[in-house]
């Protein structure tokens, strides 16, 4: 797409009828005020055509490629000359909106295929998105300026590339590769904030960017590490024990050992802020009436049965420590499907029959103990 960035960096943006197109997390077409996007409900193939002579609009397409892109081999059409000359007609009815008064037609027939009008000047948020990731990861530029262009290009990464059309082929490789691109945008320009001490900076894009890509563990280990950095540590325990948990429920794993000793990083460190005894004693009542037993985090586990082991040295009792494993009647590891599943029953069950007085935690991804 680089023979793309010196058009669009010539494009008047004052010009009446510049489209202004959107990709990423929805599509969408602007012009002037007037706006459609894929939100409105109309047939999926009229917006996947446009979707692919835009996105490939300065592209020399045969008749055989468009209509390609637009069935598969599962339903191809008898006449695919006729179907797609259809087509274009409702794409054309439907663009009619973004301009009424423009004399040119936004799809054009030329040299025996259909193709976007390239005389109208287009904008698009995944070219830009692409010329400032570049822009950003130049070493030799200077670090406040690649920050500014990787802040600027994640703003316009709304969300994966054609969502709406991800099924199709050709979407499927450039989705991979923009999500790829946003990844390492995110980790570079993390890792300039965090040389330049800049730690609200960095929260703010690694908590936009754990909402679309909430389980890249990465992102919420710096969002971690910003957070105990700018001195927020209940603020980041509360994020690591809602991953911990989420990251066992989706996924069926645990967090990584770095994220993990970060936390043992975070639980060390914890100041006392509320010295008033009445405000500790409400801090440290539970939200709701204790019904079973307890469930917590691996870490807390460990440190619960230490503190347990030292108040009985002196009594001679014992501390019972239980591991319970999941397996198919094989004795195999099931599907991860199957897993998260009588995982989530396992751990029910387990709080449900013992005492408010046990603790359970999840040891692995098929393990309580």
């Amino acid at each position: 797409m680089g023979k793309g960035h010196d058009l669009l960096n010539t494009v008047d943006a004052s010009n009446s009828e510049t489209v202004y197109v959107r990709t990423l997390g929805e599509f969408s077409l602007t012009v002037d005020s007037n706006r459609i996007s894929d939100a409105d409900g109309r047939t999926k193939k009229v917006w996947l055509l446009m979707e692919y002579l835009v996105t490939n609009r300065k592209k020399d397409l045969s008749l055989e490629q468009l209509t390609e892109a637009i069935w598969n081999d599962e339903e191809e059409s008898d006449n695919p000359a006729n179907a797609l000359k259809n087509l274009v007609y409702r794409a054309r009815t439907l663009l009619k909106g973004l301009s009424p008064s423009m004399a040119s037609e936004y799809i054009v027939f030329s040299r025996n295929t259909y193709m976007w009008n390239r005389t109208i000047p287009c904008v698009v948020d995944v070219e830009d998105f692409e010329r400032l990731c570049l822009l950003g990861s130049d070493v030799k530029r200077e670090q406040d300026s690649r920050i500014r262009d990787y802040l600027e290009a994640l703003e316009l990464y709304k969300g994966e590339f054609l969502p709406k059309s991800s099924y199709s082929d050709w979407v499927i490789g450039q989705s991979a590769y923009y999500a790829s691109l946003y990844n390492k945008a995110v980790e570079s320009v993390v890792e300039l904030l965090d040389s330049r001490k800049r730690y609200d900076d960095m929260i703010r894009v690694c908590e936009a960017a754990v909402v679309i890509c909430p389980f890249e563990e990465s992102i919420h280990y710096s969002l971690l590490k910003a957070l105990i950095a700018s001195g927020q540590r209940r603020k980041a325990i509360a994020h690591y024990e809602y991953i911990a948990d989420f990251f066992y429920k989706k996924l069926g794993v645990m967090l990584s050992n770095e994220v993990r000793g970060l936390y043992k990083e975070m639980t060390k460190g914890v100041e006392a802020l509320k010295t008033d005894m009445a405000n500790i004693e409400e801090d440290l009542q539970e939200a709701e009436r204790p019904t079973g037993a307890f469930y917590c985090d691996y870490e807390i586990f460990k440190q619960m049965y230490r503190l347990q082991a030292r108040s009985i040295a002196r009594t001679g009792q014992s501390v019972h420590v239980a591991l319970i494993t999941v397996r198919d009647r094989d004795g195999d590891a099931p599907d991860i499907k199957l897993l998260k599943s009588a995982m989530n029953d396992l751990r029910d069950a387990a709080l449900a029959s013992l005492r408010k007085g046990d603790v359970v935690s999840a040891f692995s991804s098929a393990q309580l103990v």
